[in-house]
């Protein structure tokens, strides 16, 4: 009997480390990921050539997209913090009332908002956006009184 709880308890412990290495190698690479996507953002963002090939039809003109793609580096990295845990929901939702009290954040939002929606894989994107979304809602509500 002493012997199967041993085999149990090892196979738990196994099991339990297999389980964490598996949620750490996703960790990482969401932040290679995200390293990658940032200098692609940071290519396309100084080169104009490269810009006005990647600007669709019916986005901003490309100065404008430049300063969306800034934004969109920004708002990229907070989502892979928050997807690997350096930012849990009320930290985020710090960050997203300071993006969104910028008037590019909330272009941005407006612009991209829907499309991060559509592309949103998971229960961890929607609720990154969901926030997202708040938070933009509540500044353009405030701009919308102010006025």
């Amino acid at each position: 009997m002493k012997t199967l709880y041993v085999v149990l308890a090892a196979t738990a412990v196994g099991a339990a480390r297999l389980v964490q290495s598996e949620r750490q190698n996703r960790q990482r690479l969401a932040l290679h990921a995200e390293e990658l996507h940032q200098m692609w953002l940071s290519e396309i963002a100084s080169d104009p050539e490269l810009r006005a090939m990647w600007t669709a039809p019916g986005e901003p003109p490309t100065e404008e997209y430049a300063r969306l793609l800034h934004c969109n580096r920004l708002i990229s990295f907070l989502s892979v913090k928050y997807r690997v845990g350096l930012l849990d929901t009320a930290s985020l939702r710090v960050q997203a009332r300071w993006v969104m009290e910028r008037e590019v954040g909330r272009a941005y939002w407006t612009t991209f908002g829907a499309f991060r929606e559509e592309e949103a894989m998971d229960r961890i994107d929607r609720t990154f956006n969901a926030i997202m979304a708040d938070e933009h809602a509540a500044l353009v509500d405030a701009d919308a009184v102010a006025t």
